[in-house]
């Protein structure tokens, strides 16, 4: 009888701990620009040529979107050009040069991810973050500029392909401070994040409380949820404050191929030990075309610096 009483009490101090566990309580893989497939043969030969580092810059490429996602992968970054009077947008990373992509359209990426949601419904929330591409850069087309128009339709085509499973700005920031759902409740849906500042990101924060996607505003603006930190080395003891006050936080680990090439660590190993919740690369398993042996894991476990409520066996999916 003892031993019975004993076994469901530690059944039920585990069903506490996981309802319990809330959504920044943990810390996962993501990958950088996910959409992105191989530079055209041509065009990396014309830019080592003209740009060598650039060119060593660029030399990285992805798997599909749902394969990244079956090994493990919760956060995805995609960036998108606006195409005036077309109910979609293209989905690339430099006009003409770097643009071929595992989904095309805007559309196409998230049916996707709604797809894959759809046959793996226990799925720790998806972060998706958007970059609103309309930079000059010389000797190609100038890209449309994001107006209030541009930004409506991108909030537009998230709610026409994950309604009713997305995480809004304002079921997160009530009365003034941050509340992040529980895990168990939070399974299965998406959060999306505008990646900008500026102009483009002011124009979206005058949508008030009909905001889709959360911005990357710093406290204490009310609107401070997420922030995008990218370099763990210089802004270590930052993002480990911002985490310890509740914001979730996206670093990265590796940028421009430069740590896969040497198989330099330090930077992931600050951006895991900082506690920020997403820790987006380009080198996922095995996944390193240089065979260096620089690689990022695990994929989903507790924060190194909260998850009181967390323990790495009740985030199976």
């Amino acid at each position: 009888m003892k031993i019975a009483l004993l076994v469901i009490s530690l059944i039920t101090a585990n069903l506490t701990m996981a309802g319990d566990m809330r959504i920044n309580e943990l810390q996962f893989i993501g990958s950088h620009n996910s959409y992105k497939k191989a530079m055209l043969a041509e065009h990396m030969t014309v830019l080592k040529v003209r740009n060598p580092e650039i060119a060593a810059f660029l030399d990285y490429h992805h798997i599909a979107i749902s394969e990244q996602l079956d090994i493990g992968i919760r956060k995805l970054e995609l960036d998108v050009f606006y195409e005036p009077g077309v109910d979609d947008f293209t989905v690339g990373h430099i006009q003409v040069i770097d643009m071929q992509s595992n989904c095309v359209t805007l559309r196409e990426c998230l049916r996707q991810l709604n797809g894959w949601s759809l046959r793996n419904p226990d799925h720790i929330p998806i972060w998706i973050s958007f970059n609103a591409k309309d930079n000059l850069l010389e000797g190609l087309p100038a890209p449309n500029r994001f107006d209030s128009i541009a930004l409506a339709s991108l909030d537009q085509i998230l709610l026409d392909e994950l309604n009713g499973k997305l995480i809004l700005p304002r079921m997160v920031l009530i009365d003034g401070g941050l509340v992040w759902p529980k895990l168990e409740a939070a399974r299965g849906t998406f959060l999306v994040v505008l990646d900008e500042g500026g102009i483009k990101r002011d124009l979206y924060l005058e949508n008030g409380d009909l905001r889709v996607m959360f911005t990357t505003v710093d406290p204490p603006h009310p609107a401070a949820a997420i922030q995008i930190i990218n370099d763990p080395v210089a802004d270590f003891d930052l993002i480990q404050s911002r985490v310890l006050s509740g914001f979730m936080v996206r670093t990265r680990a590796d940028a421009n191929t430069i740590e896969a090439r040497q198989d330099d660590t330090t930077r992931r190993d600050k951006a895991l030990a900082s506690g920020a919740q997403v820790i987006s690369t380009d080198y996922y398993q095995d996944s390193n075309p240089f065979k260096t042996g620089y690689s990022v894991t695990p994929m989903i476990t507790c924060n190194p610096i909260l998850g009181s409520n967390c323990r790495a066996d009740l985030l199976i999916e």
